[in-house]
Order: structure tokens, then C-alpha cells, then sequence
């Protein structure tokens, strides 16, 4: 053994076991040792001054010290390490890139309804019961288990969104009648009563008693948060003065026949035939043949009375809740130059929670029914007043198609490269890459073509309509609760041949309380030219019939006048607003024969022996409880 080794220590891991003969020892020897091959260690180049020492730990050391100029080197050692390097163990693991999945996520909600929901408790007085606990106890022994959790990713499904259909309900009126007729009296029968004197007997009388036991009953009362409603009183009165001498009755207004009469005979015609298969049932109405009411298309005329009785109901309820606002006034606008309603009203605090807008910033609607006529409103701006007693909330706003307008409507660029009519060009402009908005066109003028590339217009929704409505001389009204957007002619035909037209209404000056005339005098064009300004558009000279068209009008331009159809709307609205005018402003209560008068009624108005004929350009509605009144301004053309 080298002197340099340290010494060797011998481990035995097992008991020798006694066998006959020598035992054969085997150091470092497993039986399975691998045959390890020669290394040969090549080496080239020029070592100067070289102190080098080697030592492989093999059984073999080399040691060299000297100069070395040129070295030429091959050493061949074997080695031999006796240590185990088993394998411990392989981990494998698998990935690639994921590539990222979008899904969407769709929520549906809607505004939920608050419902009063009655609470009931039933309680009775409890009886004391004695009743001994015994609790017993032991030492538990302590148990250990391994709680195990399997989880993995989830995966993201997504959920189809629940679509709620809705629609505006429509208010049903149903009538209920109840048939009567007077009862014949008939005579009684006498009735006798027979009697005689009753023997007395004497009777004991025996009662038990005992104590009686006390029985509980449960007792469930419902009961549910009150809601507060609204109820209006209204009364009328006027300036009292004393009585003149003698004798002195009031008139009274004419009142309807009535439907039954004690006394007169009675008939009835029945509708239809018996059916045997259905039930029995009689409903009896009434039925006055006052002659036939005005037909479409007729003058309705309001007659001539001493007094005129209107019994006024005016509401404000949100559109989507038909929840009340308690309103003290209301006043409403809407002229032939303006596409919507124009209105205001003072309401009571109460109603300041029902008016605030949406977290989207829409504007709140609400319906004003004025004597059974729905008009859809939209709430654009309220504040609160103040003073000392009193409190009001103050709102303002417009019609419903205030939202094609800004700030609701964005601007975009309107125009088509294909040939449209006018009308089509109107309902593509209520559109978004051809799907409706829900906004639809009452066309009432007459139609036209428009070649394409022709018209191009940038702006809102109800901007693009009123050009295209202006370049024939219209005008554009809203439907009253409907998203349908009116276009009408500013004259339905020269003002000089009103006399040929039926009118819409007649009124008497009796109906008017206040009445204004206001006289005017125009230009006395009687030519006009109207020409387009694009390649495909037309010029047109259009004349008022029976003159010589020598006050010649300034021309008109419009990309959209392609065709003589629109040339001569066009011109017919420039000459019609001519001349000598007189504007009458008529105040009158709204009737049951003629209800609100809109702009673009053509009305008679009679004034003892002055007649004048003219369209409504303006119409004002003010209320303020109870007195309710329509204002309107009527153009006329004295001849």
C-alpha cells in the first residue's frame, strides 16, 4: 500500500453464513461492473518554462518538472471509480403554446318591478315546560385523515342571453250597461193569524257548569306598504251678481235624449242571429239614429251655442311604468316650421324620481293625455323652485323624435350611388348599413326619382329628412305616439283655389273667446325658377296660372329637384307665400268634435257675415287646473 494512501476501512453489510471451504473476498466488485476502455489523452503544441504536475487518481502519478520546447505528449491511464450513479428518476413534461380563445359573455336584465309582498306571523303565548338535561361526554380519540381536493381548470361556456319581447299595451274601454224597467206593484194577500190562550206550565229548570278550560287560536292578519294615490276634485264656479227684479231662470244647456223613456214602448233589434251552442246572454245598448257624423274626408262643424260644456282630463304618466306625475300646468307647442314638440310643465316634487334620466343618459318619456289623446314626450332638462310654503319641480323638453336630433343622434354622412326616389332616400336616412332604426316615413307628397351620386348630405338623423322634405317644399310633422316621422306639403293646393277644397273644420266665432288678426303684406311674385345642382338635375319655370309671370321670384337650388314633379312642388310652396296675408290667432277650448287642431288644418272660420279660410301654421296648448285651451294661427289670402 502506498505510504501517501489513507488507511481502508472494511464494512460488511450481512452475516457471513457458514459454508465449507475459503471464502473468496472481492473488493469493490458487484459482479455487473462495466469494462472501462483505455483513455488516451492527445495533446500538441509549445509549453515554455512549464511546472507541471499530474496526478490521476487511478493508481497512477506522474510527475514532470523542466523545459519542454516542442512537446510531443501521449499518456494512456485506466481508471477505475468505484462509485454508483443509479439513474434516481425522469420527470417528463409536455407543453406547447396555447393560443388565446375569446369568448364572449352575454348578460341580460331588465328594470325590475318593486311588489308589495304581505308578511304573516302566527304566534300563540307558550307554555313553560320543565324538561331535565343530561348531557353525557367522553374523551374523543384523535383521527388523522388526508384530505384530498381534485381540481382543475374550468372552462369558460357561454350563455346564451334571454331576449324579453314587450310592446306598448293599448288601454281597452269596456262598457258595462245595465238594462232596467219599472216594477209593477202587485197587490198582497192578506194573511191571518191564528191564536188562542196558552195554558202555563211550570218547568225546572236544571244547568251544569264547569270550569272552563282556556283554548288558544292563532290569529293572521295580512298587511302590505299602502300606496298613496291621487284623487282630483274639480268645481266650477263663476262671478256671482244679484238677481234682476223679477222672475229669473237660468238656461239650461241642451242635454241628449235619453236611451229609455218610463212609459214608452220599447224596441229592440237584435244583431245576430240565435246561436244554440253558446250561452244565453243579452246586452243592451243604446243606440240614438241622429243622423250619420262627419265621414272621412267631410267638414266637421261646430255648431252655434249659447253655452259650450268641455269636461276637461289631463294626466302625465311615464311611458314604460304608466306611473302619474301630479302636474299643476302644462303647456304644449308645434308649428309647421318644427318637426317636434315643444313643451314644459310644472309638476309636483314627488315627481322629481321619476323624471331623472337613465344611467345611459336617455331621456325619460312620458305620456300627456289630453281628453283621451296620447301625446309621447320626451323630459330634456327639470329643475327644482323653491320658495318659502311651496315647491315646485319645473320641466322641459320635446316631442319623442327628439332623439334623431343631437346630443342623442351622432353625425354621419348620408347619400346613395344608385338611383332612389326620394322617398327610399328618406327611409334609407332612418337607417344604420340598411337596418332600421325604428323610425318610419309617412310620405305624403308626391314622389320622385333621384339619379345616383346625386345627393350627399352630413348630419343627424332627422337633418338628413328635412332636407330631403325641403327640396319639394315640405314640412315634416311627428306622429303623435308612433316613431313615424310625417312629411306634408306646405300647401295642399294654391292658396287662390282654397275655395275648391273641403275644409277640415268650422268654427263659429261664438267657440272663439279670444280672437287676433294680424295683416301682412308680401312680395307679388307670380314667377318662380327652381333649378337643381348637380348634372342630373332640371331647371323649372313655373308660373301662377292667369298672370303674365312678370315679378319674377329669386331662383331656388336643391341638388334633389331631378325631376318636374319636384320642380314643381317646389315652386308652388315659393308663390304660395305671396301677396297680402292675414294671420289669425283663434283661442277656443279643446271641443270633443274637433280635439287639438294641428298644423296643416285646412279650417273655416266664420264671423258673422265674414268668412276666412286659411291653414293652421301653429298650434299652443296651455292647461292650468282646470282651465284648458288651444291657441291657433291661421294663414289666410284675402281675395
Amino acid at each position: 500500500m502506498d505510504e501517501f494512501a489513507p488507511p481502508v476501512t472494511l464494512r460488511f453489510d450481512r452475516e457471513r453464513v457458514p459454508t465449507p471451504g475459503a471464502v473468496r473476498l472481492v473488493f469493490g466488485d458487484d459482479g455487473d461492473t462495466p469494462v472501462i476502455p483505455d483513455a488516451t489523452l492527445h495533446g500538441a503544441g509549445q509549453i515554455t518554462g512549464l511546472r507541471l504536475r499530474v496526478a490521476v487518481r487511478a493508481g497512477v502519478r506522474v510527475h514532470a518538472a523542466g523545459r519542454i520546447t516542442g512537446l510531443r505528449l501521449r499518456i494512456g491511464a485506466r481508471y477505475d471509480v468505484n462509485v454508483s450513479r443509479p439513474t434516481v428518476g425522469q420527470i417528463a413534461s409536455r407543453w406547447q403554446d396555447a393560443a388565446p380563445a375569446f369568448i364572449s359573455t352575454r348578460d341580460s336584465w331588465q328594470q325590475t318591478v318593486p311588489m308589495p309582498i304581505a308578511v304573516r306571523q302566527g304566534w300563540q303565548d307558550a307554555d313553560a315546560l320543565a324538561v331535565a338535561t343530561v348531557a353525557a361526554w367522553q374523551s374523543a380519540q384523535q383521527q388523522h385523515r388526508a384530505v384530498v381536493a381534485h381540481y382543475e381548470q374550468a372552462h369558460r361556456l357561454p350563455t346564451a342571453a334571454l331576449l324579453a319581447s314587450y310592446q306598448q299595451a293599448l288601454a281597452l274601454r269596456h262598457d258595462t250597461r245595465a238594462a232596467f224597467e219599472e216594477a209593477l206593484r202587485l197587490p198582497t194577500a192578506p194573511t191571518r193569524v191564528a191564536f188562542e190562550t196558552g195554558l202555563q206550565l211550570r218547568a225546572g229548570g236544571l244547568q251544569r257548569f264547569e270550569v272552563a278550560a282556556p283554548a288558544w287560536h292563532r290569529v293572521r292578519s295580512g298587511m302590505g306598504i299602502a300606496v298613496g294615490m291621487a284623487q282630483r276634485f274639480g268645481g266650477r264656479f263663476e262671478q256671482a251678481m244679484p238677481p234682476p227684479p223679477g222672475q229669473w231662470q237660468r238656461p239650461l244647456p241642451p242635454q241628449p235624449e235619453p236611451c229609455y223613456v218610463p212609459g214608452q214602448p220599447v224596441r229592440l233589434l237584435f244583431a245576430a242571429a240565435h246561436d244554440a251552442s253558446l250561452p244565453a246572454r243579452l246586452v243592451f245598448i243604446c243606440e240614438r239614429d241622429d243622423g250619420p257624423g262627419p265621414q272621412p274626408g267631410a267638414t266637421v262643424v261646430v255648431p252655434i251655442r249659447r253655452v259650450y260644456v268641455t269636461i276637461n282630463n289631463l294626466a302625465l304618466l311615464r311611458a314604460d311604468t304608466g306611473q302619474p306625475l301630479a302636474a299643476y300646468a302644462l303647456s304644449m307647442s308645434l308649428d309647421v316650421d318644427s318637426w317636434t314638440w315643444q313643451w314644459s310643465a310644472t309638476l309636483h316634487p314627488d315627481a322629481l324620481p321619476l323624471i331623472v334620466p337613465s344611467a345611459n343618459g336617455d331621456p325619460v318619456n312620458v305620456l300627456a293625455s289630453v281628453n283621451g289623446v296620447p301625446y309621447r314626450l320626451a323630459v330634456e332638462s327639470y329643475s327644482r323652485q323653491r320658495k318659502f310654503g311651496e315647491e315646485r319641480i319645473a320641466v322641459s323638453g320635446r316631442g319623442r323624435a327628439a332623439l334623431l336630433d343631437a346630443p342623442y343622434a351622432p353625425t354621419l354622412n348620408f347619400g346613395s350611388a344608385v338611383e332612389r326616389t326620394a322617398r327610399q332616400l328618406a327611409e334609407d336616412a332612418l337607417t344604420i348599413n340598411g337596418v332600421s332604426i325604428g323610425w318610419d316615413v309617412d310620405w305624403g307628397i308626391t314622389d320622385w326619382s333621384v339619379p345616383g351620386d346625386t345627393w350627399t348630405h352630413q348630419g343627424s338623423y332627422i337633418s338628413a329628412i328635412l332636407d330631403i322634405a325641403s327640396a319639394a317644399g315640405g314640412y315634416v310633422q311627428p306622429h303623435n305616439t308612433d316613431p313615424v316621422l310625417r312629411i306634408l306639403p306646405r300647401y295642399p293646393a294654391a292658396p287662390w283655389n282654397w275655395g275648391e277644397l273641403t275644409p277640415d273644420f268650422e268654427l263659429p266665432s261664438a267657440v272663439v273667446t279670444v280672437e287676433g288678426i294680424e295683416w301682412q303684406r308680401k312680395a307679388p311674385y307670380d314667377r318662380v325658377y327652381v333649378s337643381g345642382t348637380t348634372g342630373a338635375g332640371v331647371i323649372g319655370q313655373v308660373t301662377r296660372g292667369g298672370t303674365a309671370g312678370g315679378a319674377v321670384a329669386p331662383m331656388v337650388t336643391h341638388p334633389l329637384i331631378t325631376h318636374a314633379t319636384a320642380a314643381r312642388q317646389r315652386g308652388l310652396a315659393e308663390l304660395g307665400d305671396t301677396g297680402q296675408q292675414a294671420q289669425i290667432n283663434l283661442t277656443l277650448p279643446i271641443l270633443s268634435e274637433t280635439g287639438l287642431i294641428k298644423p296643416g288644418a285646412l279650417v273655416r272660420y266664420v264671423d258673422g257675415g265674414d268668412t276666412h279660410l286659411g291653414l293652421v301654421r301653429s298650434t299652443a296648448l296651455q292647461w292650468s287646473r282646470p282651465t284648458l285651451r288651444q291657441t291657433l294661427s291661421v294663414e289666410t289670402h284675402p281675395a
